[in-house]
């Protein structure tokens, strides 16, 4: 069977999640891995922002294909909500959650709100949500090529304010004010209605007047919504990091609009060079700020700077090595780990938690070849819960999802088109096939949905062959929680 043709994209997220998995489950298993490979690369920051680049690559992309800003988000809200409220809603019933703590995460951003976290891996989708809202309002107001510029920008003000000051707006009241925010602001931003006019003054205007007058009026709502939209993320990237993510809570948009510039170089959107120019800087700015966090550490050792640099080099050798060989056929393996990496990266973290004592207890008694057979039966865990999840959680939330902008986003003609294309116009095979499809979770295009994204994608959505990303990535340690930053 011919895979799909964003499948090394799925690769990636697979490495990606490897990557994370790997940096929480060796507190328990495979310390000696650990300690070795801990001296020269950190696993987890470089499979977040490896997620990261991915979802910069192909959300914008997945937006600019479309055109509609209303079926981009209900396709996001379908991709990540329903698994990332079921894990939650898991953890909620074993640790003390406020109604404002609920609120923060409703809204997907409370690492960003000052919020205890349920899961530590959940901060990886506050990045991602603050992405998306970003590039829709850039997408909104017209300005979604720049993203060059963007990516550049986000580098040159992480570095010139590192470190930043953590949660300044952090309070009670702050996630009630960031939800009605964003629900006025969504709503402005897929408006769609057109203004109103009286007869008299219809019958007043010219035709090209009218057209004018109507269309700007149609421009000026959506507008304001992404320039409430926009203000709201930046504002919270700057002035309400947590103080995990002081050194690089601005770099972290860099990475990912620099994926999108990759994109759009590929494309022959920009020049090939422009793309080098920025990732050139994005790369300057992660080593600089890396350094910079170490040397406030007193840690700025050459080991440790070694580390920071050989963490870059593996996060962007892998995107290249992926990109290079888009046209290859990848491993069915890889390809369907990356499929459900969403679930992987989601569920991850609360199964070692759940299962910490037994893995304690097999990490102290267990050595060598006998050690990795420990590892292999709890990934079979992990990967069986994960295709679980992704199926019977993650595929019906996509196919509401595509009911939901069938309904939603469509035009009303295009509506009854499908409708009557698929009940009419297709031959039987074809019918049978795109019902095997949608059991399968796949798109109308025989492309399966997936995220980034999530991440994230972390963590995506798979329509035309062009498939989100998803962001998705790894949580706190040390100075985020349990692993520090990527030096």
């Amino acid at each position: 069977m011919p895979q799909r043709r964003m499948a090394w994209l799925d690769a990636l997220r697979a490495v990606a999640a490897l990557l994370v998995v790997y940096a929480h489950l060796s507190h328990y298993l495979l310390r000696g891995a650990r300690n070795v490979s801990a001296e020269w690369l950190h696993a987890g920051p470089a499979g977040v922002m490896l997620f990261f680049l991915v979802s910069g690559y192909i959300i914008p992309a997945s937006l600019e294909r479309h055109g509609d800003l209303r079926r981009f988000w209900l396709g996001r809200l379908a991709r990540l909500y329903p698994l990332y409220l079921v894990v939650c809603v898991l953890v909620a019933l074993t640790v003390p959650l406020t109604v404002s703590g609920a609120v923060a995460h409703l809204t997907m951003l409370p690492q960003l709100l000052g919020a205890p976290l349920l899961t530590p891996v959940v901060w990886t989708l506050s990045f991602e949500m603050a992405f998306y809202l970003i590039v829709a309002a850039l997408f909104a107001l017209r300005l979604h090529r720049a993203s060059a510029w963007a990516a550049i920008a986000f580098a040159v003000t992480g570095v010139a304010t590192a470190p930043l000051s953590p949660s300044r707006l952090a309070g009670p009241a702050l996630p009630f004010l960031v939800a009605a925010v964003l629900v006025l602001g969504l709503a402005a931003l897929t408006a769609r209605r057109r203004a109103a006019l009286t007869a008299r003054r219809r019958a007043a205007l010219t035709a090209r007047r009218r057209a004018a007058l109507t269309a700007g009026r149609r421009r000026a709502v959506p507008a304001a919504g992404a320039v409430l939209l926009l203000a709201l993320a930046i504002t919270l990237l700057l002035a309400d990091q947590d103080v995990s993510h002081v050194w690089d809570g601005l770099l972290i948009p860099a990475v990912m609009f620099t994926g999108t510039t990759i994109y759009r170089a590929q494309q022959g959107q920009i020049p090939r060079r422009h793309a080098v120019a920025t990732m050139a800087v994005v790369a300057a700015a992660l080593l600089t700020n890396w350094f910079a966090e170490l040397a406030s550490l007193h840690a700025l050792t050459p080991r440790y700077a070694a580390r920071s640099v050989i963490t870059l080099a593996v996060i962007g050798g892998a995107f290249a090595i992926g990109l290079a060989c888009r046209n290859r056929r990848v491993p069915s393996f890889l390809a369907w780990l990356g499929v459900v990496s969403y679930s992987i990266y989601l569920i991850h973290v609360p199964l070692i938690s759940l299962l910490a004592p037994l893995l304690s207890s097999l990490g102290e008694r267990l050595h060598g070849p006998i050690e990795l057979l420990a590892v292999a039966g709890f990934l079979a865990v992990l990967f069986g819960l994960s295709w679980f999840a992704h199926r019977f959680v993650e595929l019906p939330g996509q196919r509401l999802g595509r009911l939901l902008t069938d309904r939603f986003a469509a035009p009303p003609g295009q509506r009854l088109g499908r409708l009557l294309t698929d009940r009419f116009a297709a031959p039987p095979g074809q019918r049978l096939r795109r019902l095997m499809a949608e059991q399968r979770g796949e798109g109308r295009d025989g492309a399966e949905e997936q995220a980034v994204g999530p991440a994230v994608g972390i963590a995506d959505e798979a329509e035309d062959g062009v498939r989100d990303e998803g962001a998705a990535a790894q949580g706190h340690e040390v100075a985020r929680g349990q692993l520090p930053a990527a030096q």
